[in-house]
């Protein structure tokens, strides 16, 4: 087994091979795995100026405009999340997270804000945008602003992993978006650990899984205090504000990352009775749902995928 841990997107990240350690290919796909990310945040930084995606927002209104391939990418897997989510996951939330006081790195949150006042809200229909995927192209509305956040880290996990997956089995973690394809070497599932959020040193519950992806959800990192309140980084564009839900973090087992961290941020703004009613209509996801008060439920679907130790004669 060899991995290598760094930062990107304002994230740790993990990436593993199921290789010997002699593997001079494996150890080689590895040293790389930082300079992909490094080049799709350069890309889909919305902190960056010199961002490809800072340069589209500036020119919204303006027209068509061409994108990279992986941009071209990251906003076509963003566009079916809202599809899919019925808008609830949606990439055109920018000025509702600055003026929930995300307008900067996370990191530098604790610094004073640069902006000496909130934008004024200016609801934003992801059905205005004109996409053209095949030419790789997209016209955005005059004021549209777009944050490809959670998506962009799923995507980058899964076409990491699929990269990875030629030297062995293999799994990246992108900050909680977990890509992963197997079984291991010997014939075992990967087990992915979901972190209790009020207490991260234990877990809830040890997930077994062959391939496939994890994200999780969560209020319980990413919060500041704004104008006295506390705030969180989920915002919910029906109201435009962070989301108010008596859930605390949500984990989903998906097929891909991208459908992973799309179901988690829904069954999170839902609350826990809709996202049990929502998760019952999606027979292809299992959900592990953390309550605010610390208690956690689950959707029937997760426990095929829960380890359990093995029973002992009397």
């Amino acid at each position: 087994m060899v991995q290598i841990r760094f930062r990107a997107m304002g994230c740790a990240m993990l990436a593993v091979i199921d290789a010997d350690a002699a593997d001079t290919g494996a150890q080689a796909a590895l040293d790389a795995v930082p300079r992909w990310f490094a080049a799709w945040e350069q890309c889909l930084s919305r902190f960056r100026p010199t961002s490809e995606l800072s340069r589209l927002n500036r020119r919204a209104g303006t027209g068509w405009v061409t994108l990279s391939p992986v941009l071209t990418a990251v906003l076509d897997a963003a566009l079916r999340a809202a599809e899919a989510s019925a808008g609830l996951v949606t990439p055109t939330i920018l000025a509702d997270l600055e003026r929930a006081g995300y307008d900067r790195d996370f990191a530098s949150l604790s610094a004073p804000s640069r902006r000496r006042t909130a934008p004024t809200r200016h609801p934003a229909d992801w059905h205005a945008i004109r996409f053209d995927a095949t030419r790789g192209r997209v016209a955005l509305p005059a004021g549209m602003q777009l944050d490809l956040g959670g998506i962009a880290k799923g995507w980058a996990a899964e076409l990491a992993v699929r990269r990875l997956a030629e030297h062995g089995p293999a799994l990246v973690d992108a900050g909680g978006d977990i890509a992963l394809i197997g079984p291991r070497r010997d014939g075992s599932a990967w087990p992915v650990a979901v972190a209790d959020p009020q207490h991260p040193e234990e877990h809830l519950e040890v997930l077994l899984l062959d391939r496939g992806a994890v994200a999780t959800s969560g209020i319980d990192v990413r919060r500041w205090v704004r104008d006295g309140e506390q705030r969180h980084h989920i915002i919910d564009p029906r109201s435009g504000n962070p989301a108010a839900t008596d859930l605390l973090a949500v984990t989903v087992i998906a097929g891909d990352a991208c459908v992973a961290e799309m179901a988690a941020k829904v069954a999170l703004m839902l609350g826990h009775d809709a996202a049990h009613d929502w998760l019952g209509r999606q027979p292809a996801l299992a959900a592990l749902l953390v309550h605010q008060d610390g208690s956690y439920s689950a959707s029937p679907t997760v426990a095929a995928y829960c380890w359990r130790p093995a029973a002992t004669g009397a």
